[in-house]
């Protein structure tokens, strides 16, 4: 169980990449355009529409995302998001993510030649694609003119790495904006606006208290599943691990006993019941905290975003209370 010692020694080290942190500050229109212009080298028009962790989903039936930092002015809509894991997932996953923009901000009836351009940001704490860039740019070019030849329909994706330490290249307020994701030094006009923003976050009692109570919950999902899943597990695992342990021991022969097989089936059975057993009271106390948020009125958003369930199960909860 958490203390209120850890929970404020938590908030008080949030960073501007963590997701509470960076949706609140890029709320900011002035700190978010800053962002956006430092990243694409390019000035952006009019924000006409500003949205930090807002659920986008294109059908009722179709898997909804929740997007960090969406924006649009007259010409683009731009997603920004901080990411500091699953560098696998990330390809695809910004596919999915840009079909979601482009899909839930096309009217019936609209024109392919009035689609905006389509811009993702992944801000990453982390290489990933591994080959010590600071910053891989992707668009869409002819693979038989050995890319020569764009296809022009507007989507970029762009991906920082801010671990990256071969920053040369970049412009001077790039790399400002590098070191203090790096190291938390504020050189530039924009990197100290974030870092005063931040303080001023963390001095406000209601954006605190909002922190800690999401921090709690999940700590208490993780918790509970632990002692409910490592329960079960064992009673699983034994059964799983006997069964396991006979059928290895008859393959290593008389010889090797049938006793020393059942022993390491029972070990391997164990860890995979006590595996098996955790998600699925990680599953059940998901589902027990997603009834009670919602009970309380909590959006279901941000229920989903809490309790990582899928937004299908979270609803269909929402319609049986």
């Amino acid at each position: 169980m958490l203390t209120t010692e850890e929970l404020e020694r938590r908030w008080q080290s949030l960073t501007f990449t963590d997701d509470f942190i960076f949706s609140q500050v890029m709320h900011d229109e002035s700190i978010c355009r800053q962002v956006v212009e430092l990243i694409l080298d390019v000035q952006i028009g009019e924000i006409r529409y500003l949205s930090a962790q807002d659920e986008h989903k294109t059908d009722p039936d179709t898997m909804g995302i929740i997007m960090d930092v969406f924006l649009r002015d007259e010409n683009r809509i731009i997603n920004v998001e901080v990411q500091t894991g699953h560098r696998k997932e990330l390809p695809k996953r910004s596919r999915y993510y840009q079909s979601v923009a482009d899909a839930s901000t096309t009217s019936t009836g609209s024109k392919y030649r009035n689609l905006p351009d389509n811009i993702l940001i992944f801000i990453c704490t982390f290489d990933p694609f591994l080959l010590g860039l600071p910053r891989y740019t992707f668009e869409f070019t002819c693979l038989e003119t050995r890319h020569q030849l764009r296809l022009e329909d507007g989507a970029l994706r762009i991906f920082l790495n801010t671990s990256a330490k071969a920053l040369l290249d970049l412009d001077q307020k790039l790399q400002a904006f590098y070191h203090y994701l790096q190291e938390g030094t504020a050189e530039s006009t924009l990197t100290k606006e974030i870092s005063s923003k931040i303080r001023t976050l963390k001095n406000n009692s209601l954006a605190r208290r909002h922190y800690m109570t999401l921090a709690l919950k999940m700590a208490d999902i993780r918790y509970d599943a632990f002692e409910e899943g490592f329960e079960q597990g064992r009673e699983d695992g034994f059964q799983v691990g006997f069964q396991d342990g006979v059928a290895k021991g008859i393959e290593q022969g008389i010889e090797q006993g049938i006793e020393q097989g059942i022993e390491q089936g029972i070990k391997r059975g164990i860890e995979k019941g006590i595996e098996q057993g955790i998600e699925c009271g990680a599953y059940q106390k998901a589902l027990e905290t997603a009834k009670s948020m919602l009970h309380n009125g909590i959006s279901i958003s941000l229920v989903v975003d809490c309790t990582k369930l899928p937004l299908e199960t979270v609803e269909q909860l929402a319609k049986s209370l």
